[in-house]
């Protein structure tokens, strides 16, 4: 196969020799003149190759997270710090059947916000229920939270 230099072409891509354009190998690598998959085969061995990728990772975490909450959860008490924070005491239970840390979200109106307080407790038993305590600091600029309004929420 005869290739004019002088024009676009491509190149062999296992020796580099000259190929028309849109061949990706010469005679000598590919003798049988075996067509190269399209764009279109290429993109969809990516697509479904992703697509399982996904599945497998879905299903990983579902086994990984079974038998793990609810955890039901209270505001058990609070105090005011002179900066304008809070010190409260969170009441957990574990209802699942496998030992977990919850992961707890204070409301400053019950309703979830970009501004509500996010902590995790330590490891709680199945069937055991804890109380933790934590620090809530003053948000800069905005005024002290209302304890009368409160909500816990713990996943």
């Amino acid at each position: 196969m005869s290739v004019d230099l002088t024009q676009p072409h491509d190149v062999c891509l296992k020796c580099g020799r000259p190929t028309p354009l849109g061949v990706s190998l010469c005679e000598n690598d590919n003798p049988g003149r075996i067509k190269s998959p399209s764009t279109t085969q290429v993109h969809a061995t990516i697509l479904i190759g992703v697509m399982v990728g996904f599945g497998l990772f879905l299903v990983l975490l579902r086994v990984g997270s079974a038998g793990v909450g609810p955890f039901p959860s209270m505001l058990a008490g609070y105090s005011t710090r002179a900066d304008g924070g809070l010190d409260i005491a969170v009441t957990v239970s574990n209802g699942g059947q496998r030992s977990a840390g919850a992961s707890c979200r204070l409301s400053a109106n019950g309703a979830p916000d970009f501004r509500d307080y996010i902590f995790f407790t330590q490891p709680i038993q199945p069937g055991e229920t804890r109380t933790f305590t934590q620090t809530v600091p003053a948000a800069p600029g905005a005024p002290a939270l209302s304890p009368a309004s409160l909500a816990v929420n713990c996943t």
